[in-house]
């Protein structure tokens, strides 16, 4: 199986929809990602959103492939 641990950025306002596109960095394993999730949204310089300039906020996200299975086996 193999899985991706990606960590992803988003405006932290209400009231912006903005959502960055591209990943911001690939972990290795889910509590890597989430550990670096979590300290990108305690430092005290964050990136700014381009659309309404307020902070960004940071999330682990993991896309899950299954293997393949043939069927009948």
């Amino acid at each position: 199986m193999i899985s991706r641990f990606k960590i992803r950025a988003y405006c932290s306002s209400p009231r912006c929809e903005y959502v960055q596109k591209e990943d911001v960095i690939e972990a290795i394993n889910y509590e890597t990602a989430y550990s670096l999730a979590q300290l990108y949204n305690e430092l005290p310089s964050k990136q700014r959103c381009p659309e309404c300039g307020e902070r960004m906020a940071y999330y682990s996200h993991t896309i899950v492939k299954d293997p393949f299975v043939a069927d009948g086996i």
